[in-house]
């Protein structure tokens, strides 16, 4: 990034009711992956004001999942919030699922922070990361279950790869609560259109041969983007225990320590902000081999 592009960022979270996605559109240097980072990261704090006013929608919203979860899949141990954005459902789930380690990552560190911050959020009740949909660092089979909910959404153009990541890190099964956008009205898939949504996430799930069934919500978060849950079944039921590895050869992380988690295997380090690892391919600091007899950053 350079200056004038820095300048610009910081012009557009100072204009109210402006769309920050459309918006970084214009700039065609941009892909869409850097597109929709850089407008959650404008737009952090807008999540957290928008539960403050639906209190009892989104206690409506996360109780119909929660359901959806326990007649599906029973009791769950380790469960996976990929995409957890602000918390805003994260705490309202594990507040219900007292018995449930519950895990989360978002690819953007400023709404984690955000939500870890209003919420007051102890780091030994949650276990957060920053990450992307695209490379979960967690090892095979690290949860029970994952859970998006509104996620995939917009990584058009991604479903397969996140779809096989979130098969990967879990046991049991997937919930993707996601638009629907084949029971979508004209008016909501006019939209999802508009914003370049994900609009094929069915057909993806059928192509993938993964077993699945589709359950029409009727509690939504916002009219305008009603959703339904895809409860997705993997075969295989082994035990699920949750591991940090690193995103480009998922191998286990080496050491954690304050300020950094660190990978032997790639030589790849990676910040540790707040408690938060950024375990992201474009954080990745490269640690060569060299002939010193020890790491000077592992004493």
């Amino acid at each position: 990034m350079d200056n004038l592009f820095i300048n610009f960022l910081n012009k557009l979270k100072q204009q109210k009711k402006i769309n920050f996605q459309l918006s970084l559109q214009k700039k065609r240097f941009l892909n869409r992956t850097k597109i929709i980072n850089f407008a959650y990261d404008l737009q952090t704090g807008s999540y957290i004001r928008d539960w403050e006013k639906k209190r009892q929608r989104y206690s409506e919203f996360i109780n119909e999942i929660i359901n959806a979860i326990y007649i599906n899949f029973g009791d769950v141990k380790f469960l996976l919030d990929a995409g957890c954005g602000e918390l805003t459902n994260t705490i309202l789930m594990k507040n219900i699922m007292k018995k449930t380690q519950i895990y989360g990552f978002d690819f953007s560190l400023n709404r984690l922070l955000a939500g870890k911050r209003f919420f007051k959020i102890n780091n030994n009740d949650f276990k957060f990361v920053c990450a992307t949909l695209m490379d979960i660092p967690f090892r095979d089979k690290s949860f029970d279950i994952c859970v998006t909910m509104h996620a995939i959404e917009p990584n058009k153009g991604f479903e397969e790869k996140i779809i096989d990541e979130l098969a990967r890190v879990s046991t049991k099964g997937m919930v993707l609560i996601e638009p629907d956008f084949k029971n979508a009205n004209l008016s909501q898939k006019k939209r999802m259109k508009k914003f370049g949504y994900v609009q094929n996430l069915e057909s993806v799930l059928k192509r993938k041969k993964l077993i699945f069934k589709k359950i029409p919500m009727k509690n939504f978060l916002s009219e305008k983007n009603k959703s339904s849950i895809y409860i997705v079944f993997k075969k295989r039921k082994n035990k699920s225990k949750p591991i940090l590895v690193d995103p480009f050869l998922k191998k286990k992380i080496s050491s954690i320590k304050k300020g950094f988690v660190y990978s032997k295997n790639s030589n790849t380090l990676y910040p540790v902000i707040d408690n938060i690892p950024v375990i992201k391919k474009d954080c990745a600091i490269l640690i060569p081999v060299n002939k010193i007899k020890k790491n000077v950053l592992l004493k």
